[in-house]
């Protein structure tokens, strides 16, 4: 799993805070996800083509899933349902994976 961290001063974001921060508000029109270093000061981002990385691992892997989700009865509210999820779970996972923060230019 990729622990993110500042590229300026080596600093590791504990996954809690450093997701607060990139999750929320967007500070700059640079990029889609930003966080700011708490121990330097630097202005991060993780650049859009990561961000499209991530929501492609996720909605790709979460899709081919859907199989699975054939060998019990569901209704098809049940099965959209539970693809959803799967798709989320699988574009949770690959934030764990792909994020990487860099410095705003």
């Amino acid at each position: 799993m990729n622990n993110p961290k500042c590229p300026a001063c080596d600093y590791v974001f504990p996954w809690r805070e450093a997701l607060k921060q990139i999750l929320g508000p967007t500070r700059r029109p640079s990029s889609l996800w930003g966080a700011i270093c708490p121990k330097c000061g630097a202005d991060l981002k993780v650049p859009m083509s990561r961000v499209l990385l991530i929501a492609a691992a996720g909605i790709f892997f979460g899709s081919q899933t859907s199989t699975l989700l054939l060998l019990g009865e569901y209704t098809a509210f049940e099965f959209w349902l539970a693809k959803l999820w799967m798709i989320v779970g699988f574009y949770a996972i690959a934030i764990f994976i792909f994020l990487r923060l860099e410095p705003v230019e």
